[in-house]
Formats: C-alpha cells, structure tokens, sequence
C-alpha cells in the first residue's frame, strides 16, 4: 500500500506547525520589544490626557472614559509597533515587484501619478451636509460679515496627471464641484485652488509635495496673497499684496529634509524627500505671535522669521537625514494662532483653518494688523466668543478635500 499521501499530508502539519510556531514567536517578540522600549509612551496613552480629554463627548461618562483609553492605547501600540516601518516598506516594495500601480496602503490605495507624485485615490462621499452647515454658519454666525470659503484641492492639478485608465477611480474633482454648487447657490463667496494654483504661472513641482498630500510654502504664499485681495474686494482694507511678491522675500532651501506621509510608506528607499524651502521679506517686520497647542501657550516676538518660523521643525530626526515634521514650520493644527503686525493696515481677518491653510495665516500676517488662525477642531471657544471678542473685518473659512469628508468634525 503506498504511503505517499500520509506521508505529505505529515509533512504538510509539520510545516504549518512551525510556521505557526515561527509566527507566534515574531508575534510575541514585537510585543515584548514594544513593551520594552516604549513603555513610557504605552502608559500615556491611557492617561486622561488633555489631548484624551479632547476626545471625549460633553458630558462623558465611565464608559466613555474607558473606551476613550481604550482607543489611546491601541493607537499606541499601532505607532510604536516594532519594525512597523520596516514592514510598511517591504509590503510597498513587494506591491511595486508584482507591478501594481495602485498599492494599498491599510485603508487607502496610493497611486503615483504620472508627474511622480503620490496621491490617495478618493473614493466618492456626499459632501452636501456640510456644504449646507457652512452656508447655515454664513448666515448666522457670520451674519454681516465679510466672509470667504477658500477651497483646498489635493495634488491633482493638471489634466494626465492620474495614469491613464485610473481616472474613474477619484472622485476628489467631483466632490469638490460639488461642495462649491452649493455654497456659492447659498450666497457663498468662495475661491477654489484648482484656478489659483494653476493660474499663477508657477511650475507645479514648485507647489506640490512629492511625498505628502499637502501643498508646499510657494503654494500656501500664492494662496495668500490671492486671499488677501479678495479681502481688499470684500472690505477695502488696503493690504499690500505686493508684500507677497517673491521678488520681496528671501528664500533658503532645506534640501530632501521633508519625509511626508505617503513617503513613511514607500520608505527613502523607493522616493526622496522633499526640499522644505524657508520664506521671509527683505523688508524690516516686527511680528508677534501667541500660540495654543493642547493647554500650553507659547509667546514669540521679533522679527517675520524670529516670530513665525519652528526651526525645531527644521533639524533632521536622529540617525537621519529627514523627519517627518518639517511641513509643520510654519504651524499646523495649533489651537490657535494670533499673529499682530503693527505696521500693517487696521484689518482683523479671522481664518478658520486646516493644516493646509496654517501656513497661509502665518503669510497674511505680512498684509493684516492682526490674523486670528483657529481650529475648530481643537479645544477652543465657539464662533461667537472669537467673534465678540476680536470683532473681525473679515472671515475666511480654508478647508481641504480631507477636512470636508471628516464625519467627525461638526461645522457647527
């Protein structure tokens, strides 16, 4: 009688039993290293924070609180997982080998375009709630004021920059028109980047990020400065958008300091980082800045550059060329920001912001008195209290794409 078949099926146990076995052992191994290493930053995550706090709903209760610490726990563990970059490349490298276009990366499908950038697909949401809940705001909080929605489009900018065949697959374009109908059938004045961008004359390699959805400095300074002017149209303020003018400024460029987020996935490997490029005028300015992060308030003075810029935002991670937070030098998703430049025109323009529109509050400063940067994401006061007490000129409101199909947030 021929044992054959036993025989392989014997084998077939004893191999999925040591690959089990192997398998529990990384498993066990990463867990234990984790543990080990970041044993500090596990504990802080179960802490009632003031960034877990932020989290919680009104009134919450024990449940919430639980489930709260809960969620900074596992989203600790996701972060400070061993070897979870490693991996996070060798999975892209391995999609790249097998000749995808589109690799998934967790819950998102990443394609590089045509220009070399990447960029994550986005799937099709109904937007038309929030575009109502801005027009509603308009009308209430708003009411009298000049007010501006300043529309922020992701990295598609040009015809042909998705492969050919893939264009079905965004829908970023779609939503966007759609979101813009209705605000401006509200009454809504708005500004779309998908015109301003473009139509600045400026190459777009210069205005986008390689590595990351945001846009770069050049984009954000183009951006205000046509801010800035329909400011002017809305409330004959008189800001000296020439101010703005490149020929004005200084630049210095941090060559491939900045690894964004679609970047973390591919690794320095498969894409280089992007150059981080410092602006400040070649005119004299004396900017003061206060800042909320979570509860701590930061105060700065001095000169555009002095006031403004995180240089800390600006050093390399240890062992690296790169980091990670080098877009954030000129702010991102503080609280608040309060820029005051006392030799610029009377005019108080409140920017209710993104991370994307941080840094063009950051470059109106040079054209307004006082710019007051909120996000309505944070733990900071209602509309009405910023309101009554900076009594603004005028009203920007500058969302994303991926801040207007945040469910979580509430415009209200």
């Amino acid at each position: 009688m021929d044992k054959t078949p036993t025989k392989g099926k014997a084998l077939a146990r004893i191999t999925a039993a040591i690959l089990t076995v192997a398998f529990l052992g990384f498993i066990l191994t990463a867990f234990f290293t984790m543990v080990i290493g970041n044993h500090h930053e596990l504990v802080h995550s179960v802490l009632m924070t003031p960034e877990l706090k932020a989290t919680l709903p009104e009134h919450p209760d024990k449940l919430d609180r639980l489930a709260a610490r809960i969620h900074g726990f596992t989203a600790a563990i996701a972060e400070n997982m061993w070897l979870k970059d490693e991996m996070g490349y060798a999975n892209s490298a391995f999609q790249y080998a097998l000749g995808k276009k589109v690799i998934n990366t967790g819950s998102q499908n990443m394609i590089r375009l045509t220009t070399g950038h990447l960029y994550d697909l986005a799937d099709y949401k109904d937007l038309s709630g929030n575009a109502r809940d801005i027009v509603e705001l308009r009308e209430t909080a708003f009411s009298g004021l000049p007010f501006l929605f300043v529309y922020e489009h992701p990295t598609l900018y040009a015809d042909g920059m998705l492969p050919a065949g893939y264009e079905a697959l965004d829908h970023s374009a779609e939503m966007a028109d759609e979101v813009l109908a209705i605000l401006r059938e509200g009454g809504v004045r708005t500004l779309d980047s998908r015109n301003v961008l473009p139509e600045s004359g400026r190459d777009l390699d210069d205005l986008l990020m390689v590595t990351d959805q945001h846009w770069s400095t050049l984009a954000a300074i183009t951006m205000a400065q046509r801010i800035a002017g329909e400011i002017n149209d809305m409330t004959g303020a008189g800001l000296d958008t020439s101010r703005l003018d490149l020929e004005n400024l200084n630049t210095l460029t941090h060559e491939k300091l900045f690894l964004g987020k679609y970047g973390q996935r591919l690794g320095t490997g498969l894409v280089d980082p992007d150059d981080i490029v410092e602006y400040w005028p070649k005119y004299d300015t004396e900017i003061e800045r206060e800042t909320k992060r979570v509860v701590s308030i930061d105060h700065a003075a001095g000169s555009f550059r002095e006031a403004v810029t995180r240089f800390d935002r600006l050093e390399p991670d240890p062992g690296k060329t790169w980091n990670k937070l080098a877009y954030t030098y000129y702010g991102q998703v503080e609280a608040y920001d309060l820029l005051t430049n006392e030799a610029a025109p009377d005019c108080t323009i409140l920017l209710l912001k993104d991370s994307y529109s941080a840094p063009i509050g950051t470059f109106l400063s040079l054209t307004a008195r006082h710019v007051l940067c909120v996000d309505m994401r944070r733990d900071v006061q209602p509309l009405e209290w910023w309101i009554e007490k900076y009594h603004p000129d005028a009203v920007v409101m500058a969302y994303s794409l991926q801040m207007l199909r945040d469910d979580e947030y509430e415009f209200g």
